[in-house]
């Protein structure tokens, strides 16, 4: 549409078998700015307003052909016609006339003889009132779609999806029929998002939503829904989660063939801002009514289900079994307790050994978190710790740890130990959120510690992210005096690029490419670079993962410069570490402790 044809003035449709009457009416609506058109009877009438759709209409009642009554009533009928203003001209000034004409659909009526000032203004009002109505109509469409679509895909969202899946139950339970629901969610959707940004994450998010709905065939229960209601059937609940509904299946077995194609279509590229992007995503169907008949519970079992996927190597599919259910209640209590343990602070710090291996004696040591809870026994890292970042609990975790390596530093100080550099793993979680250096400077200030009592170990995940934040941190970290390490460094992002960037002081070769050096020569070279890399860059290097005298030995020749594992000791407790101290400071490479 043109703007000239955007500012037209309102079409006023004048519908009266009197031919002088039709023209004195068009001519006072023109005289008033208002464009005219004219039909002879009713029947033209309807033909018309098909054809012009006016802004309004005047109508006269007695008509032949098709009175005022039935015409108005038709045009009522009529796509568009719902709404248009009609006001009906008639001599009739009786009760019932005026009845008859509300009772069809007229919004207002005039009688003759026309006082033509009043009809002009009476149409104004009409039509004043028809665009009032409008944008009423068109803020409570607003209204809905911000309250039951998802802005982002134009998918219904999970109130929309929950209040549709509630009606289909009903009518699957009446018809004594089936029903699907499909739980899904992208795997590496977090890291596309990260490393691309959010704007190519939300494109990529739209782009699943198209692929998704495309997935889904008439042939899947769709054939007895419009277009509209169909979107109701697929969902974004929020973040890089879907939901879709099946009812009137004939087989739970026709979910799985929707969920394998949902799988496979997802599996293909996309094309994304000239860069080519693949994800997958795990999917968990649960049917009514074998897992529930309830909205919630077939949505909280199809969501253990998509768990169950995840936990079999994602993308793929899995159906609810009632075995997920113990599993789910499992991992609630077990992640009650980690809360309880965060907030009690029911850990304690051991501490392995670092090794020169030129001489053999200690020079630090690697703060290690255990667990030992009151039921479970010990727990291990590789399940508190993971269980810790989900649950949001990183933050007072890590105040936790520094406070309580601060404390045990002022401690050894206080009995006259000697000072050794105790390295603190930072979680890869939030790292720029956890305010380390702040939290760092205050421990140093609290135990009147110098900064060289510390050192800060991050994941090469940390580095990858290569944010502004990122790196002022760790030179905020360095001003304070530290130490920073890259740990499992070759198993995770790594770049020399991250090397170059970022303050790193030391390099800790990963224990998956210790444990084979002395058979695998490939192993034996990538060792032999990193370390020959790492101090042409001038930093040390750590190998962790230490347990044969040959490693050892093959190490040092290599000219590594420090050394950890079961070799020398296992992770021990504080007081034991102070032992250890005092023993074999001067323990020399031949007499290495097992």
């Amino acid at each position: 549409m043109s703007q000239a044809d955007s500012f037209k003035p309102p079409l006023i449709l004048v519908v009266d078998d009197d031919l002088s009457a039709r023209l004195l009416m068009r001519a006072s609506l023109e005289k008033v700015g208002f464009r005219t058109a004219e039909a002879e009877d009713g029947l033209i009438a309807v033909a018309e307003f098909e054809h012009l759709k006016p802004d309004a209409i005047l109508l006269d009642v007695i008509m032949p052909k098709l009175d005022g009554y039935d015409t108005c009533r038709a045009i009522r009928k009529l796509n568009g016609g719902e709404n248009t203003p009609i006001l009906m001209v008639t001599g009739l000034d009786d009760i019932e006339a005026i009845h008859r004409a509300f009772d069809s659909g007229a919004t207002d009526f005039i009688t003759k003889p026309i006082n033509w000032a009043v009809l002009n203004y009476r149409v104004k009002y009409m039509l004043r009132a028809s665009e009032a109505f409008h944008e009423v109509i068109d803020k409570q469409q607003q209204i809905q779609e911000l309250a039951f679509f998802d802005h982002l895909t134009g998918l219904a969202n999970r109130t929309l999806f929950k209040d549709t899946l509630e009606v289909a139950l009903a009518e699957s339970a009446k018809e004594d029929s089936q029903l699907a629901v499909l739980f899904m969610d992208l795997d590496r959707f977090k890291t596309v998002n990260d490393t691309l940004g959010h704007h190519i994450g939300d494109y990529l998010l739209k782009n699943v939503a198209d692929r998704v709905s495309s997935c889904i065939r008439e042939s899947d229960s769709f054939s007895r829904l419009n277009k509209r209601n169909a979107k109701h059937y697929v969902s974004r609940l929020g973040g890089d989660e879907f939901t879709v509904m099946l009812p009137r299946l004939k087989d739970p077995e026709d979910a799985g063939r929707v969920a394998r194609r949902i799988n496979e279509r997802l599996a293909e590229p996309f094309k994304l801002a000239d860069t080519e992007v693949f994800i997958s995503v795990s999917i968990g169907i649960s049917i009514f009514p074998l897992d529930g008949t309830e909205t919630e519970e077939l949505m909280k079992h199809a969501d253990l289900a998509m768990y169950d996927a995840k936990e079999k190597g994602k993308n793929n599919f899995q159906y609810y079994k009632k075995s997920l259910n113990i599993k789910a209640r499992e991992r609630l209590d077990f992640e009650n307790d980690v809360r309880k343990a965060v907030s009690n602070e029911e850990f304690e710090l051991y501490y392995q050994p670092q090794i020169d291996l030129a001489s053999g004696k200690i020079i630090g040591a690697e703060a290690l978190t255990r667990w030992q809870q009151e039921t479970r026994g010990m727990v291990s890292p590789g399940e508190f710790i993971p269980a810790i970042e989900e649950l949001g609990l990183i933050i007072p975790f890590t105040d936790w740890v520094i406070r309580q390596s601060g404390q045990q530093q002022l401690t050894w100080q206080e009995a006259k130990l000697p000072p050794l550099r105790i390295a603190i793993n930072i979680s890869s979680k939030h790292f720029v959120q956890q305010k380390v250096p702040e939290k760092i400077a205050k421990a140093l200030q609290t135990f009147n510690l110098s900064p060289n009592f510390f050192e800060l170990e991050l994941t090469e995940s940390v580095l990858a992210e290569q944010n502004t934040e990122t790196l002022e941190t760790l030179r905020q970290i360095k001003e304070l005096g530290m130490t920073i390490a890259v740990d499992d460094f070759g198993t995770g992002y790594s770049s020399m690029v991250y090397l170059k960037t970022f303050p790193i002081d030391i390099v800790k070769i990963d224990r998956f490419f210790i444990k084979d050096i002395l058979t695998s020569p490939q192993d034996a070279a990538i060792v032999k670079a990193i370390i020959a890399m790492a101090q042409s860059m001038e930093m040390k290097v750590i190998a962790e993962g230490i347990e044969e005298e040959d490693q050892f030995h093959l190490l040092q020749e290599m000219g590594c410069d420090f050394g950890q594992g079961f070799l020398f000791s296992a992770a021990v407790s504080a007081n034991d570490f102070s032992r250890m101290i005092q023993d074999i400071r001067s323990l020399v490479p031949s007499c290495v402790n097992s």
